[in-house]
């Protein structure tokens, strides 16, 4: 279960909320979060004689605030497709807690993946799962907009989205990134700007980061939505640039730019191959050109008169 987003009217003005599901003894929980955005996969084990899994929106004190009970049979085994983020009306539990809902993700593995822990209807881990489900969206948007649906372009789409930028003392601002490349940019950057509306009307982002000069992209080991790139500026400065997820897991940042970094990166050493051996192509032509030039010519001896 991919446990994407809860919403709801509250009365205070911010409540931290976490996201339990159980089925019988086994149960899971999301990290907590104070905006309510979880995109936090959870595995779940459901034994044979569960008729329900039992969702419960809670708060840190573990109060439950909103609950949501899926029917296995119907809910959860019934679909052959689950629509992704999908949203379910909760059940409101807590007076400070009105009009609550929670937007999921339904994957069904089955008892013979228990040994490998994969999920074979998206083939692979966790973060494989957040991956294809990415991919998809991101498919999705390019077949409405009519773009181009190539891996580059695909994984492109996924490098693309709102974030927060931390900019010292623990202050964050709002910020879009997209990456952009040829032809309508010399170089492949990470482009930075305030909002999507000046990503879109391709105004001068605010920041730039030339993927070629990235070192690392690293998840923050303590901070489970945060990751941090490390790369150097044009005067070779090296600089960090922290960000914080907004609408997806962390780990699909992560993996989505250093994928993008490997194929720009393997791009420029085909291109640097080919230019090596066009110079040398060139240089060994107009050598064997000045050879010949400066080989004397044969004479043939005059005739005695």
């Amino acid at each position: 279960m991919l446990v994407h987003q809860a919403t709801f009217q509250c009365t205070t003005k911010k409540l931290p909320t976490v996201v339990r599901i159980s089925a019988g003894n086994h149960f899971a929980k999301t990290d907590t979060n104070s905006n309510s955005i979880f995109q936090q996969p959870l595995q779940l084990f459901v034994e044979q004689g569960n008729s329900n899994i039992i969702v419960d929106l809670m708060d840190t004190s573990n109060r439950v605030l909103a609950t949501l009970s899926l029917d296995i049979a119907k809910d959860v085994l019934g679909p052959k497709l689950h629509s992704p983020e999908h949203e379910y009306t909760m059940m409101q539990k807590n007076k400070h807690v009105k009009n609550p809902a929670l937007k999921l993700t339904l994957v069904v593995g089955q008892e013979e993946d228990a040994e490998t822990g994969l999920l074979p209807a998206y083939g692979g881990t966790s973060l494989d799962v957040l991956m294809q489900q990415q991919f998809a969206k991101a498919r999705a948007e390019g077949k409405e907009s009519g773009a181009d649906l190539s891996q580059m372009s695909v994984l492109r789409q996924v490098c693309s989205g709102p974030l927060e930028l931390f900019e010292g003392l623990g202050k964050t601002t709002n910020v879009w990134v997209a990456v952009l490349g040829p032809p309508t940019c010399r170089r492949w950057v990470l482009g930075i700007w305030a909002d999507k509306r000046d990503a879109d009307a391709k105004k001068r982002p605010i920041q730039e980061v030339d993927l070629l000069k990235v070192q690392s992209i690293q998840a923050d080991p303590d901070r489970h939505h945060v990751f941090v790139i490390n790369c150097f500026d044009e005067t070779r400065v090296r600089k960090c640039l922290t960000f914080r997820r907004v609408d997806r897991a962390r780990d699909v940042w992560v993996e989505a730019l250093h994928s993008f970094v490997g194929k720009v990166r393997d791009a420029h050493q085909v291109h640097k191959e080919r230019r090596e051996t066009s110079r040398t192509h060139s240089a060994d032509t107009r050598g064997r050109a000045q050879t010949a030039h400066a080989r004397p010519r044969s004479h043939s001896p005059r005739p005695n008169r």
